[in-house]
């Protein structure tokens, strides 16, 4: 017959054990966090203002196995608590049900198992951030013609002294300004 374990002892054992683990892990945890703050106070400095995501790992629906749930864990730079920064997320939904929750959190906040499965992931949020920010730039270039033809328009309209009630020729000034107004809206 086996010896019999003492309990007390075995849990001093073990719980002594823990505590030097737990320092350990915490000491490497805050140097890992130390990192991402340089990170993000780098691309803060940047005032991108734009969200992009990047899946560390996940599934899909999988219509052909009648598997209609999802999940995925993603690092991305966005906004969460009214901060922007480097965060993750953890997004689950059905699919059938159009349903979907997502938990998300600043980088540091976010669990250890999350933040160890991330790390791989940084350079490519660095891509699919200067990517996306040449796209969002080209978008602004394409509109930005558009929003001052429009800002002119009001600016000529703002200058015209306002008609007195009931005088035609007052009344056709603002119909002209207005109707050239809605041609350069597209």
């Amino acid at each position: 017959m086996p010896d019999r374990i003492n309990i007390p002892e075995a849990v001093a054992s073990f719980f002594s054990e823990l505590r030097t683990v737990a320092a350990d892990l915490n000491a490497v945890s805050d140097e890992l966090g130390k990192s991402i703050a340089e990170i993000d106070a780098a691309l803060k400095s940047l005032n991108l203002g734009i969200t992009v995501w990047v899946r560390i790992r996940g599934e899909d629906v999988d219509v052909e196995r009648d598997c209609y749930s999802y999940w995925s864990d993603d690092i991305g730079y966005s906004k969460v608590s009214a901060r922007w920064g480097i965060c993750l997320r953890h997004v689950e939904g059905d699919a059938s049900e159009d349903t979907q929750s997502t938990e998300a959190w600043l980088f540091n906040d976010a669990p250890r198992t999350l933040r160890l499965a991330a790390i791989d992931c940084i350079v490519e949020l660095l891509q699919r951030l200067s990517e996306e920010g040449q796209a969002t730039t080209q978008k602004i270039k394409e509109k930005l013609a558009d929003a001052q033809e429009v800002a002119s328009a009001v600016i000529k309209a703002s200058r015209t002294p306002r008609p007195k009630a009931g005088t035609k020729s007052a009344e056709n000034q603002w119909l002209q300004v207005a109707q050239d107004a809605s041609r350069m809206i597209p």
